[in-house]
This record gives structure tokens, C-alpha cells and sequence, in this order.
């Protein structure tokens, strides 16, 4: 049985992650800023704290709230991100740009700020919620800066973390259903068009966060979109 905080939770991955963690016996505790991640928690009776994760001591204070009441920390998994839109660069302005970039890669550090002084001395996991290339590329300059910082922070992280036995991972998603815990009565297959089941991406992150060699890894789960050269390149 592991410790774990789930981050920004949602009613797609979130749910399904947070569902899968906790049917797999596990100890969770949630933390969202909407009515979400609290809804979820009282559906798996798992611990809840609300908290904005823009907010530096708002994140530390819930950290160190949920690892108490779980009576330690294993691992953390965040979420937290979005602004994914279609703009074109001339359709980007400063706002909107700090805003998804604040949003994706300032929310990992708050996370990774709060976790490092609760893992014991034996150990333990961060997993973050990046983005595959075939969502990226089919969002804006702000999107893509704040997934490819969540990347390279990653990359350093697992470098700077490993003499503590922290492993650093990311499973990089395609475009996933977001109703109904993520799980859609469509079973998608490779290279099928749409929003995919979040069950797949729930087990890339459970398996990454308790594989003890696995560190520095970004791992895309995307239907094999991200394997497919652009038209006029085949």
C-alpha cells in the first residue's frame, strides 16, 4: 500500500487515476480547486483539501495536511494545467500566454516545492500530467511552453533527485474523454480520431509510479498519433 497525493483533480484523468489508485488499495488524498476533486473524494472515501494550486502556501499547507492525515507520503501525481486551445501566434497575447504557462509548469513546481521535505529517507515518486506532441502541436505558444517546461523539469528533476531515491516520471496523454470519470462507452482503438478512454493513461501512471528503476521518463499515450509523420512525409 503506498501514500499518495493526487493533484488537480478533475472529473476525466483525475477521477480515473484517483479511481484506480484506490480500488488498487492504496491510501490517496485529492486536492482541486473546483467541486470536482471533492466530489470524487467522497465517492472513493478518500481525504480531500481544497486548495488553489497558484497559491504557494495554499499547496504547502494542503501537502502537509493530507500527508499527516495519511500518515506519510510515497507519491504525487499532479494534473493541473489546460489552456489548450487552436490560437495561432498573432492570437496569443501576454495575458494569455503567463496564464497557461503559470498554469502548467508554475502549479508542477508549487507541487514539487511542497512534496520534497515529506518523502521519507527511503524514497519516493512524482508523476506529472504532460502532453503528447499530437496535442501540442495542435495548441498555442503559452500550451506548448508550459507542457515542454513540465518535460525538461522532469529530465532535471530525475537527475537532481535520484541520490534521495526520488524518482521523477510523465505520462504525456492524447486527447482523453473528460465526462464520466474519462471512460466513454466507446472503446477507441490505435489511431482512432477523438477523445480516447482515461482508463489507459490511469495505467501508464500507476505503473510509473511504482516502478522503482523507472526515472526521467515521458512516456505518451496518445493512440500512436505521436508515431505518425505529418501528411506529405509519408
Amino acid at each position: 500500500m503506498s501514500r499518495i497525493i493526487i493533484s488537480g483533480v478533475g472529473a476525466g484523468m483525475g477521477c480515473s487515476i484517483s479511481r484506480l489508485l484506490k480500488n488498487s488499495g492504496n491510501k490517496i488524498g485529492i486536492i482541486s480547486r473546483g467541486d470536482n476533486g471533492r466530489k470524487i473524494a467522497e465517492e472513493l472515501g478518500a481525504i480531500y483539501s481544497r486548495c488553489d494550486l497558484m497559491k504557494p502556501d495554499e499547496v504547502i499547507e494542503s501537502f502537509r495536511k493530507l500527508a499527516s492525515q495519511l500518515r506519510g507520503l510515497d507519491g504525487v501525481i499532479h494534473l493541473a494545467g489546460g489552456f489548450f486551445s487552436s490560437r495561432k501566434p498573432e492570437e496569443v497575447d501576454h495575458e494569455y500566454f503567463s496564464n497557461a504557462l503559470s498554469n502548467n509548469a508554475f502549479t508542477f513546481y508549487n507541487a514539487v516545492e511542497a512534496a520534497l521535505p515529506l518523502f521519507p529517507q527511503s524514497g519516493g515518486s512524482i508523476l506529472v500530467i504532460s502532453a503528447a506532441r499530437s496535442v501540442f502541436m495542435n495548441s498555442h505558444m503559452g500550451y506548448a511552453a508550459g507542457k515542454g517546461a513540465i518535460d525538461y523539469m522532469v529530465r532535471y528533476l530525475a537527475k537532481e533527485l535520484y541520490p534521495r531515491n526520488i524518482r521523477v516520471n510523465a505520462v504525456a496523454p492524447g486527447f482523453i474523454a473528460k465526462e464520466n470519470c474519462g471512460e466513454p462507452n466507446l472503446d477507441k482503438k490505435l489511431g482512432m480520431t477523438g477523445r480516447h478512454n482515461a482508463r489507459p493513461v490511469s495505467e501508464a501512471v500507476q505503473m510509473l509510479l511504482l516502478n522503482r528503476l523507472a526515472t526521467g521518463q515521458i512516456l505518451e499515450v496518445d493512440a500512436g498519433f505521436s508515431t505518425m509523420l505529418p501528411s506529405g512525409f509519408d
